[in-house]
């Protein structure tokens, strides 16, 4: 584990989430955002900046099936069960490729789904192989950790606030299921990409609600 960023009350650690996850407190969290590999490592193609790439973005990334693939989600997602406070929630953020299993072992570790929130991409890259559907949504899963427990949601905020470019959202209507965001802007990759990263925008709902 390696901690490479610290300012203020803010620190970001390098490193397997479980490690780190183990020298949390019990109950001493109150939300997790996790984005875990999507498993989609398969030697497919994509289009990237309008030139096709290879979707691989390395081991960590490769299924191992779907027993496998499912003992992972259990492990991690127990893990950040023992750190959540007893009223905290967790968001997941997935494509098709994991996020079932992701839910699945949500109830199997004994949090209550909340809500499936659809990430629409309107500038999602096309498919290559015109063999399916235009790949333009995530989903990302909200839970708490005790189904009899009081979760924060701050209502007005989300009916009330400024949410970008969102044109879904309308002013003073209630914040819908379906959230448009563009996927990162290039200032956000300032200091770098990720593969599978994740606008500032779609994290604002997620910390303000």
């Amino acid at each position: 584990m390696q901690q490479y960023y610290d300012k203020g009350d803010i620190q970001l650690y390098l490193g397997d989430c479980i490690e780190i996850l183990e020298k949390a407190a019990p109950d001493s969290i109150d939300m997790i955002f996790a984005d875990p590999p999507y498993m989609l490592s398969n030697g497919g193609i994509s289009c990237q900046a309008g030139k096709v790439v290879c979707v691989n973005k390395g081991k960590w990334d490769e299924s191992k099936g779907l027993d496998e693939d499912f003992a992972f989600h259990l492990k991690w997602i127990n893990a950040c069960r023992r750190v959540l406070k007893p009223n905290g929630t967790i968001w997941i953020s997935g494509t098709y490729h994991s996020i079932y299993s992701c839910g699945f072992a949500l109830q199997k570790s004994g949090f209550k789904i909340l809500n499936d929130i659809c990430w629409l991409k309107p500038n999602a890259s096309p498919n290559m192989s015109c063999r399916y559907f235009t790949a333009s949504h995530e989903t990302l899963l909200w839970a708490k950790k005790d189904p009899k427990g009081k979760h924060t949601f701050n209502y007005d905020i989300m009916k009330n606030g400024d949410w970008g470019d969102d044109a879904i959202k309308k002013p003073n209507k209630q914040m819908r299921s379906v959230w448009q965001i563009d996927t990162p802007k290039s200032y956000e990759k300032t200091f770098g990409k990720h593969p599978t990263q994740k606008p500032l925008e779609l994290n604002n709902p997620c910390l303000n609600k």
